[in-house]
């Protein structure tokens, strides 16, 4: 079991931090988790986005995993589980009345055993990872344990894919703004040249143009690069950082 933990553990480092998007991951994450759990359930992983619910499921569950419907009602234990942050077993599905006839609807899929643990990131559950068995009983104190250590390492790769992409969608924007800036540095430079007048005269120019027409100062600014040179403006590049360099000890 150690050896599986482990290599999951690495699998799911190298699929979280070298995706693009965390959440098309998902599916393949749900894949690596059903693999090194004991006994291999059936697996789903949520998360609870801002603009609703993202969700994964491992290859061999069935398509009620993405379809259920305790996602809409808004009820059933992987969302109780997020909502309280605490970890939701329902060892016997047939003998389960919480969440109205949600235990009936996974006994027609085969269902017996359900484990939810909740996933945090900065201690705050943002999702849940879902185990599924048809046996009853099936999660025993060893899985539950293995589960726990699962979602402590999803949260920390979590944690980790959420702040590159905060960091990259932040270099994009600044990005943007210094191209717009070197955009309308060029108009000025125009305005002024056209008109002899100073830089601060130039931009009021811009700006009541660019009011009366109802336009961004930048998207007029290389309007009139375009009107002067004949092209549109040129791309600013913005060289990357370089790494520092590491020196060996001699």
């Amino acid at each position: 079991m150690a050896e599986e933990l482990a290599l999951g553990m690495s699998e799911l480092t190298s699929l979280l931090l070298t995706g693009d998007d965390v959440t098309e991951s998902l599916c393949a994450a749900a894949d690596i988790v059903a693999r090194m759990l004991p006994d291999h359930p059936m697996t789903g992983i949520t998360l609870a986005r801002e603009h609703g619910i993202i969700f994964g499921r491992s290859s061999d569950a069935h398509a009620m995993l993405v379809e259920e419907s305790e996602f809409s009602e808004g009820y059933g234990p992987t969302l109780q589980a997020i909502s309280t942050a605490q970890q939701v077993s329902v060892p016997d599905v047939a003998a389960e009345h919480r969440w109205g006839d949600y235990s009936k609807r996974m006994l027609a899929f085969g269902v017996n055993s359900i484990h939810a643990q909740p996933l945090s990131v900065n201690g705050v559950a943002i999702g849940a990872l879902s185990l599924y068995s048809p046996r009853p009983h099936s999660f025993t104190d060893q899985i539950r344990r293995a589960a726990i250590l699962t979602t402590e390492h999803l949260g920390v790769l979590l944690a980790v894919a959420s702040d590159t992409a905060r960091q990259a969608k932040l270099t994009e924007q600044l990005r943007a703004t210094l191209a717009s800036r070197s955009t309308i540095d060029q108009a000025l430079g125009i305005v002024m040249a056209e008109r002899r007048c100073t830089r601060d005269a130039a931009f009021e120019v811009l700006r009541g143009r660019s009011q009366r027409r109802n336009v961004r100062v930048a998207d007029l600014a290389a309007e009139i690069i375009e009107v002067v040179t004949g092209r549109k403006p040129t791309l600013s590049h913005f060289a990357e950082p370089a790494a520092p360099s590491r020196q060996r000890r001699r």
